[in-house]
């Protein structure tokens, strides 16, 4: 999967159940440099070989101050390399069975009902005021009547107000060693990618916890939702309800 923001590419690549946010520039394991990421491609470079790769993907989602609604998802995979030689990362493997299809009867058969599925039910918890200089916890959570694979997301705050101190994941994903990572960037956007292969349906169950650190009282400080994409089983994207971003009031 992508996420465009501003003149940035950040590109999420499977490896197995774990998902690895890159941009240009980035060395994974050691083995491969993010020579260059466009729209379409990323270019990996095997630097033990020298050898060029290219992986193939669609278009990206575009970072806003509102939840990107999921449409079409890809998924790139790259494998483990094999003894002595360089891996190639595979082709984008899974599309959102829904997005675009069309389907018709045979004569005399009368047409199948459709089941429509509820989006998703998101919202924050936390406190309406902080201290500053004391941490506090907000969480991300979500009800859904299906089983959430992964939630690969770009959330915001205001690094002028907090400070963030760490990042979790929730009692749904249950124990995510190994499938859970993130990454905190200067201008205040974490980069969260979390997955799961044994939860089931979710009833206002801990997505994300985060915790951050007031810097200056006096201000309203905000954490958003800039993008999210949730994810089904064999990939299928799941919608979700608009989230406006969580305040709270920081005080002396």
């Amino acid at each position: 999967g992508q996420l465009l923001q501003g003149a940035g590419i950040l590109v999420f690549l499977s490896r197995g159940d774990e998902f690895l946010p890159v941009k240009e520039g980035d060395t994974l394991d050691g083995q491969y440099k993010v020579e260059s990421l466009t729209l379409s491609e990323a270019t990996f470079v095997h630097l033990p070989s020298g050898v060029r790769q290219t992986l193939e993907f669609g278009p990206p989602l575009k970072a806003s101050g509102d939840a990107v609604r999921p449409g079409t998802s890809q998924v790139a995979k790259m494998p483990a390399p094999a003894a002595g030689v360089p891996a190639s990362p595979a082709a984008p493997i899974s599309k959102n069975a829904n997005a675009g299809s069309a389907s018709g009867t045979a004569a005399g058969e009368q047409p199948q009902e459709k089941t429509v599925a509820q989006p998703a039910q998101l919202r924050w918890e936390g406190p309406q005021s902080a201290r500053a200089g004391a941490n506090f916890s907000v969480t991300l959570r979500v009800t859904s009547a299906e089983r959430i694979r992964s939630a690969p997301m770009q959330l915001k705050f205001d690094p002028a107000l907090l400070e963030s101190v760490s990042v979790r994941p929730g009692r749904y994903f249950g124990n995510a060693a190994g499938n859970f990572g993130y990454r905190i960037n200067p201008d205040g956007s974490i980069f969260v990618g979390i997955s799961n292969q044994s939860s089931g349906p979710a009833s206002d169950a801990e997505l994300v916890v985060l915790t951050f650190k007031p810097i200056r009282p006096g201000a309203a400080a905000e954490v958003s939702v800039a993008s999210l994409n949730l994810q089904g089983a064999a990939g299928r994207a799941i919608a979700y309800n608009s989230l406006t971003p969580f305040k709270t009031t920081i005080a002396p």
